[in-house]
């Protein structure tokens, strides 16, 4: 049996990777960037390219980005096993080196001797699904060609859905200020009882985060902050086509548009100065702008949290005037695309997540409704499990549990709201509250969780750590009793 997996993204590399590698499935792995690479892409000939930035969210289990990665490695992730090989130092986040990262994910999918890769651009899926395929994996992403995103509207008989996503810009470290910008990484530590702080590192198994500096911090005063903010709002920007209308992700707003909505907005976002303190003066400067290292081994920076859409003359004048950036170079500027995705409660079963119109056809990756690096690739690790066992061991996997990280992003895809429904992190939001039983039985092994006063709100490193329980007890169930 063949499937066809359109798009070598992250969702569609993972895809390909675990049909072919767990369940032994011979799988031709459609990309057409080589031949027609899209307005963001640089490496034609690159797998699971990352755009927007070289971080895959935090580490930690504390983290939902944290947990999610925690259970893609346990069912064969790719991505996992590619980041860890081409790390760079980044705090508590998995920062890569590009290159390496796609590299590596690049060779090993063009050297399986079950993934026949075939650059080939598909504008229509009736190509493939007349054929002998015996399942279909659209992940062709956030920029999927025209033809063939009108192709799904028509056969899904949805409407065109898109928001805008945002690249923020690297700089040549080589032209950064070092008297005037500093290491250090923001202490997330919060005034926690020290019992309590204790309590967190024993459930986890890691130390509270407090490490040394991996990110460049650039600190404003308040004068400088204003300043700045204002030369944002007045930034001459690259403007929208008629047929397009401005809707942004919320987790990725264009800097400038962070500036338009309230003078302090930046200072309480990507530029706030929490747990920072400036060498040069020993106190906490009015805001501050972190850059983490984009590559091993090398001086190149990317300014975190500062995608935009200034037009690149206007970015320089204004990035300048941060301290410390008065010479800076850029090795890129920052952009902007648009984002195609479709309504995935609407249009998907259930029971395996097939689209409902065509039982052969499944959504992997930010075309379903998912944002983010992770959590794409996420989906098309799922979906690749999902087919594999309905092919090859002709039963249907049950779904990861909602209480998963695995088993939130399932819940988005097919719970939602239809018609408030957008692209989704996974963050704690998407996670119930825990039950009185689940509590109960928790308290009987965390002393200062039995002693806490009824109904009394728990501290939230200690939530925390008791939903990370939660979902690392659940999907080991699910993994023992559904991956046989």
């Amino acid at each position: 049996m063949k499937v066809a997996v359109i798009g070598a993204g992250l969702a569609g590399s993972e895809a390909a990777w675990v049909l072919a590698n767990t369940y032994n499935l011979d799988v031709v792995l459609f990309e057409m960037k080589s031949s027609t690479p899209t307005p963001a892409q640089s490496e034609p000939h690159h797998f699971a390219e990352l755009v927007c930035s070289n971080s895959l969210k935090s580490k930690s289990r504390l983290n939902p980005a944290g947990i999610l990665k925690m259970e893609m490695q346990a069912l064969g992730s790719l991505l996992i096993r590619s980041a860890q090989q081409s790390e760079v130092p980044a705090g508590e986040a998995l920062a890569v080196d590009r290159e390496l990262f796609s590299g590596f994910i690049t060779r090993t999918l063009r050297n399986h001797p079950k993934i026949t890769v075939v650059e080939q651009q598909i504008r229509k899926i009736s190509w493939l699904s007349d054929s002998d395929f015996a399942a279909i994996v659209i992940a062709t992403g956030p920029l999927t060609a025209s033809e063939l995103a009108e192709d799904l509207r028509l056969m899904t008989g949805s409407n065109a859905l898109y928001f805008y996503d945002a690249i923020a810009p690297i700089i040549d470290g080589d032209t950064i200020d070092h008297s005037i910008a500093f290491y250090a990484n923001r202490k997330t530590r919060t005034a926690r009882r020290d019992s309590e702080l204790k309590l967190v590192q024993d459930m986890s198994g890691e130390p509270d985060n407090e490490e040394s500096g991996h990110y460049l911090n650039l600190p404003l005063n308040k004068d400088e902050y204003i300043a700045f903010v204002e030369a944002l709002k007045a930034g001459e920007k690259v403007p929208y086509h008629d047929f397009e209308e401005p809707r942004f992700f919320n987790g990725c707003q264009p800097i400038e548009v962070l500036a338009e909505s309230g003078e302090k907005t930046l200072s309480f976002g990507p530029m706030k100065p929490m747990g920072l303190d400036d060498p040069r003066t020993g106190r906490r400067p009015y805001a501050a702008v972190q850059l983490r290292r984009e590559k091993i081994g090398d001086g190149s920076f990317n300014m975190v949290g500062f995608q935009t859409r200034l037009k690149w003359p206007e970015q320089k004048r204004i990035f300048r005037m941060l301290p410390g950036l008065a010479n800076a170079e850029f090795h890129r500027m920052g952009s902007m695309h648009r984002n195609t995705y479709l309504v995935s409660p609407r249009l998907v079963n259930r029971d395996d997540l097939a689209l409902l119109c065509n039982s052969r056809v499944w959504l992997a990756g930010q075309i379903s409704g998912v944002e983010g690096y992770v959590e794409s690739a996420a989906m098309g690790l799922l979906v690749g499990h999902i087919i594999g066992h309905k092919l090859s061991r002709n039963i249907n996997l049950p779904l990861p549990p909602p209480d998963t990280a695995l088993g939130c992003l399932v819940a988005h895809l097919r719970d939602s709201d239809v018609k408030h429904y957008c692209p989704m992190n996974i963050h704690w939001g998407l996670f119930s509250e825990m039950s009185q039983e689940f509590l109960a039985e928790q308290a009987k092994v965390i002393p200062e969780l039995a002693a806490a006063k009824p109904n009394k709100k728990l501290d939230k490193g200690l939530k925390r750590s008791l939903l990370a329980n939660r979902a690392e007890a659940l999907f080991s169930a699910w993994k023992e009793s559904s991956l046989v």
